[in-house]
């Protein structure tokens, strides 16, 4: 695609820069472009298009016609030749769409002839509008196959239209033949054809890469996606891998705990069985121990719950605790009651005892009193004999209680080192997972790395020895000494830097330049093969011209003579070439010898001689190629009286054959004109035509000739 658009974009500067077309063209073409000259449509060969194989016999056939400039009127041409004159540019052809005629070839049967293609007008493709220029360029030419049809074609018609064959080779109508080898692809039509298939071709490649680069985003975006699907079921797996090994942790964590609370459970029935032995007023304690005892085993239907729920495990636990700390604290309390009451009782029995004392003065009245006393004393005793009881039995209840605590943080304590030690043993595997992961990860990445090495080292051999994987085992040879192996290397990499840097380009450079140099040198052929054309019919023009002109200057010169004695009344003159072998690049020498003088040169003879003598010849020129009107303005300024007599006289017998317009102030040429027309200005700023008519004041005059 690259060489493909060079080539388009080359093509496309060099029709832009108009490169091909004549420096008149070129002209009038970019003064076009800066909307100075109006009307101009384009050359031809911007007009119209042909099929590859017709391309160069229309080149053929249209020859310099194919630079012609279509314009839009007459009057469009006239300022392009204007331009042209004025710029001294050069001189160009102008093909006017509303003055030119359509030619048509009249020949009846040639399309049934061997070798007949067609007429070239009708090969050609081109808007309607433009369809009279290509009849009136090509209307009356035919293409044939090859040279012996388009002769045998030729004969049979006498030659009297053009005949171009597909190679390039010409009939002319007359008989003449041109031919030989004609360039393909080297003209201007062959080149707008080039860039229309570029073009096409450049499209097709363009659509072909985006369709090529939509397929290779789709792969891409695929190849993203089961990536992507392939990471995220690697990370599934590997959280599976974590859950199971956190859930079989977790799973004998559980079964450690379920043996300790099962333990408890069998501490607590053990304690009921103990505290049912006991009677009186252990009932009420004995129901808050079967309320402990339900709750304990509420408890334990919870932690069995919470066996599922692993992420609440410990928050049950730490509530049992409190649970349990709570007890404590009321089982403290029930002993610091117990205490309480017992110092009240001895409170009680220090006062009884100073009312005793207060009362053995009276004692025979109050006997009854102390008999009453020691009842309540002895009642009192019970009442702290059964609260030491009490208090003994809850101190009891209350070490077992501690007992039963310190067991159970102590389980506690082993069963989280076991959960501690469980988990960090689990986060250990978990490591090591992680780390093998890793490892496996890095070994992938070095194994991806060394065959990515691999492969760079395999280019690097192909691009620089141009070496494969099996030639270099080949060619392999064992290093005897290291040293000497690196200083071979040194030697060869001094030799490689020798050569210089190499040009990466050059390959893509090399193609652009030769294109480049085939395609000019094509044109630098088609131009030296126009040259010779020129050159011929410039040698052929120029010898016709010679011969005319040898022709024409014989009669001027005779002309000349004579009219140079008619003038002068006698003498004789001549015009001599300088060098005859060169009639149109020499100079012409004027000898004249007056009545009564030697033969002169022009230049040896006086100011009015001179003009007189130019009058002389101006008068033959006219004889040889006599003109229907002149204007002549002051060219008797120069004469003396009696020449203006001469000169007016000899005007007045030219003017049978030529209607002379004079500009003069001389009173002879004056008396000799037909009609006489002035201006004068008798007020200031006022100017006014007079007219005589002489022939007409003479007769009302009365004036003979």
């Amino acid at each position: 695609e690259k060489t493909v658009r060079s080539k388009l974009q080359m093509l496309q500067e060099m029709q832009r820069d108009h490169e091909g077309f004549i420096r008149p063209v070129k002209a009038v073409l970019q003064e076009a472009e800066k909307g100075k000259l109006s009307g101009i449509i384009g050359p031809v060969s911007s007009l119209i298009k042909t099929d590859d194989e017709y391309t160069v016999a229309i080149e053929t056939a249209l020859g310099a016609s194919i630079q012609n400039i279509v314009v839009k009127t007459d009057k469009d041409s006239k300022a392009g030749i204007r331009m042209l004159k004025q710029s001294g540019a050069g001189r160009a052809t102008f093909l006017p769409l509303n003055i030119l005629r359509p030619k048509q070839l009249r020949e009846t049967g040639v399309e049934k002839c061997v070798g007949f293609v067609g007429v070239a007008s009708d090969l050609l493709k081109c808007d309607s509008q433009y369809n009279v220029m290509v009849s009136n360029l090509l209307g009356n030419t035919v293409v044939c196959e090859n040279l012996d049809s388009a002769t045998e074609m030729a004969k049979k018609y006498q030659s009297r239209f053009r005949i171009v064959t597909l190679d390039g080779q010409v009939v002319q109508a007359g008989g003449a033949m041109t031919g030989g080898s004609a360039s393909k692809s080297s003209g201007i039509l062959s080149r707008a054809n080039a860039i229309d298939r570029l073009e096409e071709e450049l499209k097709d490649l363009s659509s072909k890469r985006q369709n090529a680069a939509k397929q290779y985003e789709e792969a891409a975006r695929a190849a993203e996606e089961v990536e992507f699907q392939m990471s995220a079921v690697q990370s599934q797996l590997r959280q599976a891998q974590d859950a199971v090994l956190r859930l079989e942790g977790e799973g004998r964590q559980f079964e450690i705990l379920l043996d300790a609370i099962q333990s408890n459970i069998d501490g607590y029935e053990a304690e009921l069985r103990s505290i049912g032995q006991r009677s009186g007023s252990d009932e009420t304690r004995l129901k808050v121990l079967e309320a402990d005892i339900s709750s304990a085993e509420a408890k334990n239907a919870a932690y069995e719950l919470e066996l599922a729920e692993q992420e609440n495990m410990h928050q049950k636990f730490s509530e049992k605790a409190e649970a349990l700390n709570e007890r404590i604290t009321e089982l403290k309390m029930q002993v610091a009651a117990g205490d309480a009451e017992c110092e009240t009782a001895l409170q009680n029995i220090v006062r009884l005892q100073t009312l005793s004392e207060e009362m053995q003065g009276d004692r025979a009245q109050k006997d009854q009193l102390i008999l009453r006393y020691k009842e309540e004393n002895e009642q009192l005793r019970a009442t702290v004999q059964q609260g030491e009881a009490e208090i003994l039995q809850t101190r009891t209840t209350v070490e077992e209680k501690k007992l039963s605590l310190q067991q159970f943080l102590q389980e506690r304590s082993q069963t989280e080192q076991l959960r501690t030690k469980a988990e960090k043993e689990a986060q250990d595997k978990n490591k090591d997972i992680l780390s093998m992961e890793r490892e496996a990860a890095r070994l992938e990445q070095k194994k991806a790395t060394t065959a990515l090495e691999e492969k760079q080292i395999i280019d690097k051999l192909w691009d620089s020895y141009e070496l494969t994987r099996q030639t270099a085992q080949q060619v392999t040879v064992e290093i005897e000494s290291l040293a000497a192996a690196t200083r071979r290397i040194s030697e060869l990499r001094r030799k490689i830097s020798a050569l210089g840097t190499p040009n990466l380009g050059a390959i893509d450079e090399f193609a652009r330049v030769n294109e480049r140099y085939e395609y000019l040198t094509a044109q630098r052929d088609d131009v030296l093969h126009s040259k010779r054309e020129l050159e011929e019919i410039v040698k052929s023009i120029t010898t016709e011209m010679r011969e005319i002109f040898v022709r024409e200057f014989a009669k001027i010169n005779q002309y000349f003579g004579e009219t140079f004695v008619e003038m002068f009344g006698g003498g004789k003159a001549s015009l001599e070439l300088e060098d005859p072998e060169e009639p149109l690049t020499t100079g012409i020498e004027i000898r004249v010898q007056p009545p009564g003088k030697q033969l002169k040169t022009i230049t040896l003879l006086s100011g009015g001689e001179k003009a007189f003598v130019a009058i002389a010849l101006y008068f033959a020129i006219l004889k040889v190629r006599p003109a229907s009107f002149c204007l002549l303005d002051e060219i008797d300024a120069a004469l003396d009286d009696r020449n203006v007599e001469r000169f007016a006289g000899y005007l007045r017998n030219l003017s049978h054959k030529t209607q002379f317009i004079v500009i003069t102030h001389r009173r002879g040429t004056m008396e000799a004109s037909d009609a006489l027309y002035g201006v004068t200005m008798q007020e200031q700023g006022i100017s006014r035509i007079l007219h005589m008519d002489l022939n007409e004041a003479q007769k009302q005059l009365g004036i003979d000739n």
